[in-house]
């Protein structure tokens, strides 16, 4: 049992650092998660992958960078195929796209890292859903309560074992008498 419990003991605290370095640390160095939704980006960013995105003016973008804007009601992640600063803007392409298109400067949200995390994108879209969350937080507590049961019981364990060595008689080796 003991095994068991620390077995759920390392589970639980690689998941929640790993989800804490994933999903906060960055936010703390100030990049924004996002989840690609299509395979414009696809041999960089492939479909399902989490990418980082950080805040950053038209002046720090340069030719060959990824960035993430807005066109409409989307969330667009290309890179910079030229750059325009007197009429303000860029041309942005999908690695996988054969044309580009004209990018404003205020449309941009960052400067995606060229790194991604495959397949962590799904999970991150389904985390923050509300359904997601809760059942994340059911999980972990469950585990964690698993895992003070599983302690508790091993306690009740060693304390048979030992009411069983006390109920044999003993040498108290200092005086060298019985005792029970």
């Amino acid at each position: 049992m003991k095994i068991i419990r620390y077995l759920m003991n390392t589970v639980l605290v690689v998941v929640l650092l790993a989800l804490t370095a994933i999903f906060l640390l960055p936010r703390a160095f100030g990049y924004q998660p996002y989840m690609v939704v299509s395979a414009s980006m696809q041999q960089s960013f492939p479909v399902g992958s989490l990418i980082f995105v950080r805040d950053a003016v038209p002046e720090e973008i340069e030719v060959g960078d990824p960035i993430t804007f807005t066109s409409g009601t989307l969330t667009i992640t290309h890179r910079v195929m030229e750059k325009h600063d007197d009429e303000k803007y860029f041309v942005t392409k999908g690695d996988s796209n054969n044309v580009g298109e004209i990018t404003p400067f205020d449309s941009l949200k960052g400067k995606a890292l060229d790194f991604c995390i495959p397949g962590l994108g799904y999970f991150s879209a389904w985390f923050i859903t509300a359904q997601g969350r809760v059942i994340s937080a059911v999980i972990i507590l469950c585990t964690a309560a698993l895992s003070v049961v599983l302690g508790k019981m091993e306690a009740l364990d060693d304390e048979e074992d030992d009411d069983e060595s006390n109920g044999a008689p003993e040498i108290n080796a200092k005086e060298g008498e019985m005792i029970e």
